[in-house]
């Protein structure tokens, strides 16, 4: 495999006892496709999926290491236990059949809960409750510290017994390492803590311990999140202070350098691609370990820049694997411009319903399952009419040409995209157009007609007869309810098609929520508190952004936040009398008048087709994504891709 657009990215690179045949690396993940702490077959087909793409290693999710840090739904492996080997074994053996170093991570949890009920007290090295769980944990004793030690040596030891090549120790993101190093979390005063010397026993016990029950040839890495970014937590000088330490005393391979801590880690597509690579730099630069580097990082050129920079000797990626499995083929084989881009949307792929998805690839998390399990071509080719050209069309077209039919897609408007190109219009979401780009450059390799322009009512407005028509003409916004209209009262999607007016009266606008909490609202306030508007959310619901990824939420109200943004929970609109707008609330019954010079309301979307005239063509007649009722973008997606399998 070579690529001479990428020299160091595809350079090999020997790492303790294993020789990497480049420099990329599948970033450890959940898939949850387990029961009861054991690997099913379909967590196996994911890997494998990815493995047969031949990154240089791949470090499997993070398994628990004792009983203590497991969770009720048993949807982490448990590493401990001997009934787990099986799988870990059958697992090992498909990513090392195609050429992957095989690297298992191994975690425990410490005080943090991970949304799931425990059946033991959540431990951490000090009595703090973490900022995500209602209740502090138990303060380990020097004799359960020893414990856990010996814990980390045992699933070290069940990794190299089940054919693995080595271990990754998780000692990022507010886990239970990270809580003994961290100065915010750790307020011992024995031998586990009081200055940065005690802090760093458990990991020099936990190293040592690996290294007594797996032997010098086991390749060893360790996760390290180099600033913390919570308050008076690890910052870049303290884990240059660690990785010194490590430096000195031996018995690691690699570090992988990442940023933040539980809740705030995936960095979503508002945050700077390559988030951790300066960082990760000034790691390498510090001392003689090699080093891995991932976080927003989607593109070769970018992680070819970061290696040529010096900022990293490795290349991590997690989502942009699930997002396209082949990524590293098609990165070694010319082929950039055709991989299916990560947009960071971190919706999908960390909602874990039941398990691991991606609102760009459909097929993630159901390569045993039907029709996705397979891509061959259709044994009898149809001519198809696609209407509509936004990423449910889009998906449709590429998926059903990819298959072999005869495909042709008509739009009514200019270009494609549809509402999709005002979602990355909001502030800070740009990146989203990434996908839009990818099928455009798709359709213009695949030679798929598109007809600009072209309004389809019914079949007659067809300029030939098709074996199958497809309605994908998403959804239209509603107005502004009759009793609501009026001079200083616009639409959510007003402001997204005409963009934010200057602000005019007292400076303040209203944002009325309908309390579905998603991204049109907030991305809405986003635009509004930009163009210098005092934003007031309104919102119906109890919780703010309720619907809106964990990960995204700290920073977009941080945004919002920095522009003075205030929020009325279980708060509804009554009226709009001019500048004057009444305020109920929904708990109290309380009335507030406020004086605003702009209210923009979320009116919802209604769905936009034809597909009642087309029922009378004598064809097979479908309709995917928004004109079916609308929802998200992945759920378009999804639909599209499913049809155009099945045709």
């Amino acid at each position: 495999m070579t690529a001479p657009a990428y020299p160091r990215l595809f350079a090999p690179l020997k790492l303790g006892g294993v020789t990497l045949r480049n420099r990329l690396v599948m970033l450890p993940h959940g898939t949850s496709m387990l029961r009861d702490g054991a690997i099913l077959h379909d967590d196996i087909a994911y890997y494998r999926a990815r493995a047969r793409s031949g990154p240089g290693m791949m470090i499997t999710g993070a398994a628990v290491v004792a009983p203590e840090s497991a969770r009720r739904p048993r949807i982490l492996v448990e590493n401990y236990s001997d009934h787990v080997l099986g799988g870990l074994a059958r697992r090992a053996e498909v990513i090392r059949s195609h050429g992957v170093v095989a690297v298992g991570q191994i975690i425990h949890l410490g005080r943090e809960s991970i949304g799931m009920e425990s059946d033991h007290a959540l431990v951490a090295p000090s009595a703090l409750r973490s900022p995500r769980d209602p209740f502090p944990p138990h303060v380990l004793t020097e004799p359960e510290i020893a414990d856990i030690v010996r814990a980390f040596g045992h699933s070290a030891a069940n990794l190299k017994k089940t054919g693995h090549d080595g271990v990754e120790i998780h000692g990022a993101h507010g886990y239970l390492v990270a809580q003994f190093l961290s100065p915010a979390t750790n307020l011992r005063d024995d031998a586990y803590g009081g200055d940065p010397e005690r802090r760093f026993r458990f990991l020099r016990e936990v190293i040592a311990e690996i290294r007594a029950r797996c032997g010098d040839d086991f390749l060893l890495g360790l996760r390290l999140s180099a600033d913390e970014e919570i308050a008076d937590g690890l910052e870049i000088s303290d884990t240059v202070r660690i990785v010194n330490q490590v430096e000195r005393e031996g018995g690691v391979d690699y570090l992988s350098i990442t940023l933040g801590t539980r809740g705030a880690y995936v960095k979503d597509v508002t945050q700077p691609e390559a988030t951790a690579a300066r960082a990760a730099g000034i790691i390498r630069n510090a001392c003689g370990i090699p080093v891995l580097v991932g976080q927003r990082i989607t593109r070769p050129d970018r992680a070819e820049q970061i290696l040529s920079e010096g900022q990293a000797d490795m290349i991590g990626m997690a989502r942009a694997f699930i997002a396209d499995p082949n990524w590293v083929a098609k990165a070694a084989d010319g082929r950039a411009d055709q991989i299916r881009p990560c947009i960071g949307v971190n919706q999908d792929c960390r909602a874990f319903a039941p398990h691991l998805h991606c609102a760009v690839n459909p097929q993630a998390g159901r390569e045993n399952v039907a029709p996705f399990a397979a891509e061959e071509r259709a044994a009898h080719s149809r001519k198809v009419a696609i209407i509509g050209a936004g990423p449910a069309g889009l998906e449709l077209a590429r998926t059903a040409t990819l298959r072999g039919h005869d495909v042709t897609l008509f739009e009514a408007s200019d270009g494609v995209g549809g509402q999709f190109l005002y979602a990355s219009s909001v502030p800070h979401r740009q990146g989203l157009r990434a996908l839009i780009d990818f099928y455009q450059k798709e359709l213009r390799r695949l030679g798929v007609p598109i007809e600009f322009g072209a309004t389809i009512e019914g079949p007659g407005d067809l300029p030939a007869p098709y074996d199958a028509i497809i309605v994908a003409t998403g959804a239209k916004a509603k107005p502004v309810p009759e009793e609501f209209a009026g001079p200083t009262v616009r639409s959510w999607f007003d402001i997204l098609s005409d963009g934010a007016p200057a602000p005019s009266g007292n400076g303040r606008a209203l944002m009325v929520d309908d309390g579905s909490g998603f991204w049109w609202n907030y991305g809405v306030a986003e635009l509004l508190s930009e163009a210098g508007w005092q934003v007031v959310f309104v919102s119906p619901s109890a919780a703010i952004g309720n619907n809106i990824p964990t990960e995204s939420l700290p920073p977009l109200l941080a945004r919002l936040g920095r522009g003075g943004t205030e929020f009325r929970l279980l708060t509804q609109l009554f009226s709009v009398d001019g500048e004057q707008a009444e305020l109920i609330n929904m708990s109290s019954g309380a009335v507030e008048d406020m004086t605003c010079g702009l209210v923009v309301m979320q009116t919802g979307r209604a769905p936009s087709g034809p597909l009642e005239a087309f029922r009378s063509a004598g064809v097979a007649v479908h309709s995917v994504g928004d004109c079916v009722t609308p929802r998200r973008m992945s759920h378009a997606v999804f639909e599209a891709q499913r049809l155009a399998l099945s045709l």
